[in-house]
């Protein structure tokens, strides 16, 4: 009875593999099916502009397989090399809606941005929130628009440590017993308090990193030698020094100090890349925005199953730099 049972749900399971693959095969196609325009033939008199979203927290999954979901950052980027390598896509508009995350992936995808930037035209649209490493991201494009009322900037790193030494040793009696290969082998430990010439070289990976941060925001803006004819606001050298402290702006002060070129909304973004478009490629046609990185695959459906799994109702409560403890952050919260 068992054997039977098991053998239907192995059934069940190929079937949906299939339906998953199939929606997969379809996730390009939203924006064309809501199009006003009857046409079948609209897209070969336009330039197809790729809408890519990244909606949360940057951060990197071990794995993704058919239950698990993947961070909204990991799809990014797995959406930015298919659009980079996809002849039809003429350009790239990159959504941002995050508080930042991890240094690696916020330097991942903006690797990848600066690759494109190469070939193809990209702007960044901000939204309520772009800070941190979400601002690092946005800093890869050719330009950034952000709403007037968007909080962004908030250049910097963040390094958290819990300090549980005194909670276990003083009210729960449980002393750790540590044995290690070299003095700072279990530096950040929560189970002790952290030494002077620990925190030293905390300290120091922080500052390196802040360094990757302000080079990163130069070369992505400061340097920018492109001839395309929309908005530049230029930023200098001396408001990057004097406002890269952690602060975070409205779009409209991001304006002012040259953080962004920009205050408006995603149809301004499409004006201004179309622009791009057509003087990057010698082309007349009109852009059209192509949802890009929509998750249209099964998957959705039992992304519940795993987030129940991983997130506790204590997790939900607990800040981010809590979460992605023990890392360097460009995150602000």
């Amino acid at each position: 009875m068992k054997a039977s049972l098991i053998s239907k749900i192995v059934i069940i399971l190929c079937i949906l593999c299939l339906i998953s693959g199939f929606f997969s095969l379809e996730k390009h196609k939203n924006y064309e099916e809501t199009s006003n325009n009857p046409s079948k033939n609209i897209l070969s008199h336009t330039n197809k502009v790729a809408v890519i979203e990244l909606d949360g927290a940057i951060a990197t999954t071990a794995e993704s397989n058919f239950f698990s979901k993947e961070t909204n950052a990991t799809n990014m980027l797995k959406s930015l090399k298919a659009a980079k390598e996809d002849n039809e896509i003429k350009g790239i508009i990159v959504k941002i809606n995050s508080p930042g995350g991890t240094v690696a992936m916020s330097q991942n995808i903006y690797n990848q941005i600066m690759r494109i930037r190469e070939t193809k035209p990209v702007i960044a649209v901000l939204d309520d929130v772009a800070a941190s490493g979400g601002y690092y991201i946005a800093c890869a494009a050719d330009r950034i628009i952000a709403q007037e009322g968007t909080l962004t900037g908030s250049i910097g790193v963040i390094f958290s440590f819990m300090d549980l030494h005194n909670l276990l040793l003083d009210k729960l009696a449980i002393n750790q017993v540590v044995i290690k290969s070299g003095k700072y082998k279990d530096i950040g430990s929560s189970t002790r308090q952290m030494m002077p010439e620990e925190r030293k070289l905390m300290q120091d990976i922080i500052n390196d990193s802040y360094d990757q941060f302000l080079n990163a925001i130069r070369q992505g803006r400061i340097y920018r030698n492109d001839k395309y004819i929309v908005t530049k606001t230029p930023l200098s050298e001396e408001n990057l020094k004097k406002y890269a402290d952690g602060r975070v702006f409205t779009g409209r002060q991001a304006k002012l100090l040259g953080f962004v070129d920009e205050t408006g909304d995603i149809d301004l973004a499409k004006n201004m890349i179309e622009k791009m478009i057509q003087q990057k490629f010698n082309s007349k046609l009109s852009a059209k925005l192509i949802q890009y990185n929509k998750k249209n695959t099964i998957n959705d459906y039992f992304s519940g199953l795993t987030e129940y799994n991983s997130n506790s109702k204590l997790v939900n409560f607990l800040p981010t730099s809590i979460i992605l403890s023990r890392k360097p952050l460009y995150l602000w919260e």
